[in-house]
């Protein structure tokens, strides 16, 4: 007996540890032993370190060729405990070089010679071609003196490269002089305690990992041609005419929409000074990259609103797009509202930057302080897409995520936060439900992939999106629902004070969720991010007194029940998503009423949880 009694402890013992604890990457266990992160709070080490750049550059853009070409003074700080030998910066545009192998595919005539990298010079050394080499899309500097703990580099780089018409992954030209230009400059990848310089490549479907950085940008364009960018315009006089210079102040002060220039003057035309070209100047602080537009016949409306009721910090909010896209009328105000409701009620963590700008161009995709915006067919659509974009300010923007690895980490949270506001614009609109049948689409077949699954690695958008995008929105979503709105926005709040202007990792996150909480979630995070699981939640009997429930997905979902009587008021029943933490086979569910007095039984059949085979979950009394 006493025997039995040992075996049995060692086994609660052994389950009990199971669940305090998460599988660890042999990288974040190194990180936790060198006192750069936590290995249980979610919180920073006392060691914790990140490494930061100020970029100074002069671009010159030729809108209707698209040939972009520039320079740029890089100080790169090392604020790590290591020796820097070799250097690794991102060479994107290298992303249409013919014979490169990328998740889209860029047909043979819009093909280009990738980067071309004029000079390189670090500390003032002029760098040979077998010290700057690139491969796809890095380029590796083997440096002569290395870049020593807490110190500073030196680097001036000039390169040019072709934008053609049609190369519009993300960024790009898209005819009659129309850019929004993101990823065109060569930069510093990151270097953190993970690990060390960040060579990934990129293919198209994973996107960002950048340090903290400062921006002196003078983007120079032919007159005519109103330039839009990452940070603030310093120089308004220097390039807009008195009229609209003076339209643009107003607007920075106006808690009302301002248009900046209508169609009358686009129209008239004259909307820039006269000079044959203009430099438009922008400076950014602690943003993580840098982005600009560029239209000669663009409308531009703009206000400016409060983001912090505390301080009375403001923000300015514009819209730029084509006279023909009824729906952007509207999108200053939005994009202007979401900067508010994020700030104010969820996250609740006030707007970090000094503007937003939506730019519209057939695409949709996030920049610091800039999104790049298609127009969409109606108000719904227009709503989520705004509120989608902006909502990446937080993540991976004012957090440094890795989304290249751990895109649900960013992905997840930009589809989550726009859920509770839809009712201000839709209220017919169905977000959540829309999202189900999203994550369905894919859920329980072989190309479903844990969510903790390296994005880099997910080379076919609909796995990724579904690994990046669904899935993570409804774990946010259920747990929300299980800790309650109020805990959750304490966790989220939490979370975003300690690692904003960091890069956390997965287990950062869970660590601190666990943390705030007040409570060890570690059986949900495996359950829903580590493991192969999906929605499928059957009846397996129903006996004289209750309901037996199988999970065949072996997904931790919430429990739905409605028992209909012969007579009477149909009865509901619901279990969190914990009931399955004992065991996925043949829950019981006691019912108030015999089987016999029971006409039918539906289980989790309202599109509201997910469930990939419904047919299993209807009782009906034959």
């Amino acid at each position: 007996m006493k025997k039995l009694i040992v075996l049995l402890l060692i086994c609660f013992s052994f389950t009990a540890f199971a669940q305090k604890h998460l599988p660890q990457s042999v990288n974040f266990r190194k990180s936790v032993e060198n006192q750069f992160r936590q290995a249980q709070s979610g919180l920073p080490g006392s060691e914790y370190w990140i490494n930061k750049a100020d970029y100074k550059m002069n671009i010159l853009l030729e809108p209707f060729s698209g040939r972009l070409s520039g320079s740029e003074d890089i100080t790169y700080y090392n604020n790590s405990p290591d020796t820097l030998k070799d250097m690794v910066m991102a060479l994107y545009q290298n992303f249409y070089k013919k014979g490169l192998c990328a998740d889209y595919n860029t047909p043979p005539e819009r093909q280009t010679d990738g980067v071309q990298v004029q000079s390189i010079s670090v500390n003032g050394t002029l760098l040979s071609k077998e010290k700057a080499k690139q491969v796809r899309t890095n380029l590796f500097l083997t440096l002569d003196q290395p870049i020593l703990p807490h110190s500073t580099a030196k680097l001036h780089v000039e390169w040019s490269y072709l934008a053609r018409e049609g190369n519009t992954v993300r960024t790009g030209n898209y005819g009659d002089g129309r850019h929004f230009t993101g990823y065109f400059y060569p930069k510093i990848a990151v270097y953190d305690d993970m690990d060390g310089w960040d060579r990934t490549d990129y293919l198209g479907i994973a996107e960002f990992y950048s340090d903290f950085n400062d921006y002196d940008v003078h983007v120079t364009l032919p007159k005519d041609f109103v330039v839009w960018a990452t940070g603030l315009l310093q120089n308004p006089d220097e390039v807009l005419r008195p009229k609209f210079a003076q339209r643009l102040a107003k607007a920075k002060k106006s808690n009302k929409v301002i248009k900046i220039i209508d169609s009358t003057d686009v129209k008239n035309g004259n909307i820039t000074l006269q000079k044959e070209h203009l430099t438009w100047h922008y400076t950014a602080q602690n943003a993580p990259d840098f982005a600009f537009a560029t239209d000669k016949d663009h409308l531009w409306d703009g206000w400016s609103v409060t983001v912090d009721p505390h301080t009375g910090r403001k923000a300015f909010v514009d819209a730029s797009y084509e006279k023909e896209s009824a729906d952007y009328y509207q999108v200053a105000r939005i994009a202007g509202q979401a900067l508010m409701d994020y700030s104010t009620d969820f996250p609740g963590v006030p707007y970090p930057f000094p503007a937003m700008t939506v730019f519209n161009a057939p695409s949709g995709m996030e920049f610091p302080m800039m999104v790049n915006d298609a127009t969409e067919p109606n108000i719904a659509s227009t709503m989520g897409l705004t509120y989608h974009e902006i909502g990446h300010t937080y993540f991976p923007f004012y957090m440094g995520i890795n989304e290249r690895k751990y895109a649900w980490m960013d992905e997840g949270w930009a589809t989550f936060l726009p859920g509770k506001y839809f009712k201000n614009y839709d209220p017919n609109y169905d977000f959540h439900g829309s999202r189900v049948g999203r994550y369905l689409q894919i859920a329980g077949t072989e190309a479903e992939v844990p969510i903790i699954t390296l994005s880099k690695d997910q080379h076919r958008r609909l796995i990724y999106r579904n690994s990046s995008y669904n899935k993570p929105y409804l774990a946010y979503y259920f747990l929300q629902q299980y800790v309650g709105e109020d805990v959750f926005r304490k966790m989220i709040q939490g979370y975003i004070k300690n690692w904003h202007g960091k890069h956390p990792t997965p287990y950062d996150f869970f660590n601190a969720f666990n943390t705030l909480a007040g409570k060890n979630l570690n059986w949900y995070w495996k359950n829903w991010f580590f493991e192969k699981n999906y929605a499928d939640v059957k009846i397996a009997n129903v006996a004289d007194q209750g309901i037996y429930l199988t999970n065949t997905g072996g997904l931790f979902v919430p429990v739905k029940i409605i028992v209909t009587p012969k007579s009477g008021t149909p009865i509901t029943i619901e279990k969190d998503l914990d009931f399955w933490r004992d065991g996925l086979d043949k829950r019981f569910i006691m019912l108030p009423l015999q089987k016999n007095e029971i006409q039918s039984i539906e289980v989790n059949n309202w599109g509201k949880i997910p469930d990939v085979y419904l047919e299993d979950n209807v009782f009906r009394e034959e």
